[in-house]
């Protein structure tokens, strides 16, 4: 990756931000720390000269010999006072020529500096605080030199962190430019905990996701033109077995029966594959009214007698009143997509048994036939669209558990089966 590319204005921008603010942060934090430390190590000092002049106006007094290190300390102003006339007043001046020992002031960066102003004999003295090197300016040196050392590092962490950070970014987005473009092969290699590295194995899930979804659509076209390439080949085929002349009566029946069937089939796979369309639509939204469920259901299995009656099989049915609020046409589609797979998979002579009541804010409804059960292999493919399970994989084309389990959902229930050696139950729950 180039530099002038990873220099860009974000990092720029982001950089200047963050030193900003942590410049504010020092700076108002500095402030707090010298109006009060400073402020105190101040009148400290102040208190040290006004000792240091009372024992030098004493020695004065009393004729002794002012040492040298304390001369070196005194600015005697009564030749010239010239330059320090800024911080000096004429009160100050009379106050120091009737004997008293004043403290005065002079400003300097992020402090004051005390000075000692008092008369000695006929002249006027200004004690000094040993300036450059004094308790105050050693301790503000010091704390200006740590802040900047501070500063200067902390931008450095500061730009470095930024730098990574934006790295990752750049990562991430050209990777999305990838995914963009249709490459849905793109993984992002993270071990971090944190915001980004959260964002990268999200990035990995989302892609995942597209390349499954990309596999099924790849999968799907695959199968429907499977589907309708099976029938129509059938049809095309017989259709053309009929225009032979010599066809007898029963192979006339027998043709025609064929390309009726293989017709009604076509017609059932356009008409599932358009309901599944509908049903996947996100912006569909199914109208919901009250009607009695039960009643339904019964329904329903009277609309499939005669697939019923041809095996001779029987019902066992055990059913509440239940008045339930949801859409009637596509609640029916349900029952009739698992009452047709237990008729398909009861042998004859069997019993199907019917099953449904309210538990807690639920109305479950409980469909079981006798049939063979459905094996292991088949579990977590029941509900895949297109997949067909046994020997009646020839019958149906595999959409109507799929139908039933998207209607389900988007009333806000659950669908799910039980099963064992001699009989399935599919159950629905449905809100109330």
């Amino acid at each position: 990756m180039k530099l002038p590319r990873i220099f860009n204005s974000m990092y720029v921008k982001w950089t200047v931000a963050f030193v900003a603010l942590l410049f504010v942060a020092q700076a108002m934090t500095a402030a707090f720390v010298f109006r009060g430390v400073v402020a105190e190590i101040s009148d400290m000092l102040a208190d040290k000269i006004q000792h240091k002049a009372a024992i030098v106006t004493a020695l004065y007094e009393g004729g002794h010999e002012l040492p040298e290190e304390t001369m070196a300390l005194l600015t005697f102003l009564t030749t010239d006072m010239q330059p320090y006339t800024y911080i000096i007043s004429l009160d100050m001046i009379q106050r120091a020529l009737q004997g008293d020992i004043v403290t005065l002031y002079r400003n300097a960066p992020f402090h004051r500096v005390p000075y000692g102003f008092f008369a000695l004999g006929d002249q006027l003295v200004l004690l000094s605080p040993a300036l450059p090197q004094n308790e105050l300016t050693l301790f503000v040196n010091g704390i200006t030199r740590a802040m900047v050392l501070n500063m200067v590092l902390s931008s450095v962490f500061v730009s470095a962190a930024l730098f990574i950070i934006i790295l990752r970014i750049r990562k991430v987005t050209a990777a999305t430019r990838e995914v963009a473009r249709g490459n849905f092969n793109i993984e992002l290699f993270t071990r971090s905990e944190d915001g980004i590295g959260e964002l990268m194995r999200n990035f990995n899930a989302m892609t995942h996701e597209l390349r499954q979804s990309e596999y099924l659509k790849k999968d799907f076209v695959s199968t429907v033109s499977h589907e309708f390439k099976t029938p129509i080949t059938a049809i095309e085929g017989f259709a053309k077995l009929l225009r032979n002349e010599n066809l007898t009566k029963e192979q006339y029946n027998e043709y025609t029966e064929i390309i009726i069937k293989e017709t009604a089939r076509l017609g059932g796979l356009s008409t599932n594959l358009l309901r599944l369309s509908l049903l996947d639509n996100s912006d569909f939204k199914p109208e919901a009214a009250p009607f009695y469920l039960d009643e339904q259901i019964r329904g329903t299995i009277l609309l499939l007698e005669r697939a019923w009656e041809e095996k001779d099989i029987s019902f066992d049915i055990h059913m509440e009143e239940m008045l339930y609020s949801g859409n009637e046409e596509l609640l029916s589609q349900v029952w009739i997509n698992i009452l047709q797979n237990a008729i398909k998979f009861s042998p004859h002579g069997g019993a199907i048994g019917v099953k449904a009541g309210h538990e807690g804010d639920f109305v479950v409804v409980e469909i079981t036939d006798s049939g063979p059960g459905i094996a292991p292999q088949h579990h977590d493919k029941i509900f895949t669209r297109f997949y067909k399970v046994g020997k009646h994989n020839t019958d149906g084309n595999g959409l109507g558990l799929p139908i039933a389990k998207r209607i389900v959902e988007l009333s806000g229930g659950e669908i799910g089966f039980t099963t064992q050696m001699g009989s399935t139950t599919f159950y629905v729950k449905l809100p109330i």
